[in-house]
């Protein structure tokens, strides 16, 4: 069995680019474009040096990307991962990092999950993966569909459109429920932490509700109404 490496993780922050290197990454169980409803899922990531030698005490900078936004290989947002080498990691030498059994919240939606490798020294963490000679390899995704609670969801049908956010604030496009409908609002992260809950009035039309202080990062709002629940995705920039 191949050795899974331990690492850290840090904040994203702009840095002064390093040395090129060249770099690959990929998923150690899964094939890219593959879509995966394993629970748990296996989130080793597979880092190869498909360039020059890379020195002892060097360090690798590395990610999850889902939906855009960059996460630890332990679903922290706006987090990377880091690894001090220590050895020589020669041409053709791999390293693998992550859990081979990762337990996503169980928030019954589907996100796209790539791996990123972006170089070494202090790398500029961004998707341009600006540390590294040839970028084409640096990452890999697949289409994860995250289980569903067992306690089981149910729809609210047609009676709530549209479930966004613009301009700081949560849009809730309301097509059918009665004007004056008290709805409970979670926002739910990648590990199924609650990072905002509110009850809120539905009007007829569009409700509103802010959400300017959540951190960037892949959501799931659950709304409840008499009972009923549903949850759909959003994107906070």
């Amino acid at each position: 069995m191949k050795k899974i490496y331990t690492l850290a993780a840090m904040a994203v922050f702009s840095l002064a680019a390093g040395a090129q290197t060249d770099m690959s990454s990929e998923f150690a169980a899964y094939t890219g474009g593959a879509s995966v409803d394993d629970n748990p899922m296996d989130g080793t990531v597979s880092i190869v040096n498909v360039g020059a030698d890379i020195p002892m005490g060097d360090t690798i900078y590395f990610s999850y990307i889902i939906d855009g936004d960059i996460y630890s290989l332990a679903l922290d947002a706006g987090f990377v991962n880091y690894y001090i080498t220590e050895e020589i990691f020669a041409t053709g030498d791999e390293l693998l990092f992550g859990d081979p059994a990762l337990a996503w919240a169980e928030l019954g939606i589907t996100v796209e999950i790539c791996t990123a490798v972006y170089g070494v020294g202090f790398a500029s963490v961004d998707l341009t993966f600006p540390s590294d000679s040839d970028p084409s390899d640096n990452s890999e995704c697949i289409s994860y569909d995250l289980p569903v609670d067992p306690s089981g969801v149910e729809e609210l049908g047609l009676e709530l459109g549209n479930v966004y956010v613009a301009a700081g604030q949560l849009m809730i496009v309301n097509n059918g429920i009665g004007s004056g409908a008290q709805a409970n609002i979670n926002i739910v992260n990648m590990n199924g932490q609650v990072a905002q809950n509110e009850t809120i009035t539905l009007a007829a039309g569009t409700s509103t509700m802010e959400v300017s202080s959540l951190a960037t990062g892949v959501y799931v709002v659950s709304i409840q109404v008499n009972g009923a629940v549903i949850n759909r995705k959003i994107s906070i920039q």
